[in-house]
């Protein structure tokens, strides 16, 4: 097991976010999440990630874990290219030149990495945002609504490299609006 949730509660002033959540991530295992807004989802992975306490439950990782985060949206600096965004984040892991090219490569930007984010259209943010999360080794894998400003050709394609990723050992929870894409993707759905 990579990670064992135990009645993980958030409770905000205007409403509530999560209660009493149960939750188990196998290794080698991709799980969706789903659900309307205002579900959890989002929230979920805020916690799992330490950018909110919870009210009460715990988060229990099981052994040493290497977490690798896709946010829902992700600002990159503007006037970096795609090549030099993925330079830095590659430099503060330490990891090589050939990483950088591969994980480009695998998300279809290769081409692209001369050009600024500025001009990338949203999808191509959307692709940089999976290349930093894909940038390195990791165990663990949270992609939050994955699939935003995709088309049919990245949808499939984003699938196939979550699949890839499961097939070399790695747990994956990921969010999603798209049931269809849960269904075909998921080895288990968890609803909200």
């Amino acid at each position: 097991m990579r990670l064992k949730v135990d009645k993980l509660t958030k409770i905000y002033k205007g409403g509530q976010g999560i209660r009493d959540l149960e939750l188990q991530l196998q290794k080698g295992e991709i799980t969706a999440l789903t659900g309307a807004n205002g579900a959890g989802k989002s929230t979920l992975l805020r916690l799992l990630t330490n950018e909110e306490s919870p009210t009460y439950g715990t988060v229990d990782w099981c052994g040493d874990q290497t977490v690798n985060f896709m946010p829902d949206e992700l600002q990159f600096p503007p006037e970096l290219r795609a090549g030099e965004v993925i330079h830095l984040l590659a430099g503060l892991k330490k990891l090589p030149v050939s990483e950088e090219e591969r994980v480009l490569r695998r998300v279809g930007l290769y081409e692209a990495k001369g050009q600024k984010v500025s001009r990338f259209s949203k999808g191509m943010r959307q692709r940089l945002n999976l290349a930093q999360c894909l940038l390195g080794p990791a165990s663990l894998l949270l992609l939050d609504e994955p699939t935003n400003a995709l088309d049919v050709e990245w949808i499939a394609k984003l699938q196939g490299i979550l699949q890839e990723e499961r097939a070399l050992g790695k747990t994956i929870l990921f969010t999603t609006h798209l049931e269809r894409f849960a269904e075909e993707t998921a080895d288990r759905i968890v609803k909200l």
